[in-house]
């Protein structure tokens, strides 16, 4: 059985958020935006999106930690 992407994984501890569209092992990142990188395979394709400091990139939002829960079922 194949696993189903994408994956959404919050590490509390170090606080942050990785969404991963795919399988693979990261070669390289792009810088999007501050705290915000969108992780590459050696090929240059994507294989997920990181939100460093994620708590603080979604401080306008009431409850960021609710919502992360949310997006992970």
């Amino acid at each position: 059985m194949s696993e189903a992407y994408p994956k959404v994984v919050y590490d509390e501890k170090s606080d942050v958020l990785y969404i991963i569209i795919r399988n693979g092992v990261e070669e390289g990142f792009i810088e999007l935006a501050p705290n915000i990188n969108l992780e590459l395979d050696n090929s240059g394709k994507v294989i997920g999106i990181e939100i460093l400091n994620a708590s603080k990139v979604f401080k306008k939002i009431e409850k960021p930690l609710e919502l992360i829960k949310t997006l992970k079922k």
